[in-house]
């Protein structure tokens, strides 16, 4: 008799043991995968402020190039007025079509990382039209997820806890 108590309780604790390890494994699998999904809303939220950032560098940039443009604008004005450039005019006009190629190039650049930056939002579900809006709606997913993954921290250690005693 006692050696079938011995065989039933070897079989119960094989049956325990695997099952433990198998609900462990799924437990430490849904953790991380949650954490995946956490890193994944981190980057779409850093994103998202990036683009904004960059909404504003472009925008800048674009008053900068209006009013360099002015500015030339003007010294055309002045050199028409005078009758011709003078010397130091000239070095005026020069200085300012620099300046404007410059601040032209940066746009464009500003634009085409602005649109980049978009692509990768929108490719992401994310309405740019509405920036404020998904920050909120990606905070909020993000804690939720945050207590998902402290629910799955806690019962893998409760399950833990409870086969130990």
């Amino acid at each position: 008799m006692a050696g079938k108590v011995h065989t039933m309780d070897f079989v119960l604790n094989a049956a325990l043991n695997g099952n433990f390890k198998g609900t462990f494994s799924r437990a430490q699998q849904e953790f991380v995968l949650l954490g995946q999904e956490i890193q994944g809303l981190n980057r779409l939220q850093s994103d998202i402020s990036s683009y904004q950032k960059q909404q504003k560098a472009v925008q800048n940039t674009e008053a900068k190039l209006r009013n360099l443009e002015k500015q030339y604008d003007l010294i055309q004005q002045e050199i028409r007025e005078t009758n011709g450039p003078t010397a130091s005019l000239e070095r005026e006009q020069a200085k300012l079509e620099q300046r404007i190629r410059e601040t032209a190039a940066a746009f464009e650049r500003q634009n085409q990382k602005l649109s980049a930056t978009e692509q990768r939002l929108k490719d992401a579900k994310v309405d740019t039209g509405n920036l404020s809006g998904e920050s909120q709606r990606l905070a909020a997913q993000m804690q939720e997820l945050a207590r998902q993954q402290e629910n799955a921290a806690k019962g893998a250690q409760s399950f833990g806890g409870s086969v130990q005693d």
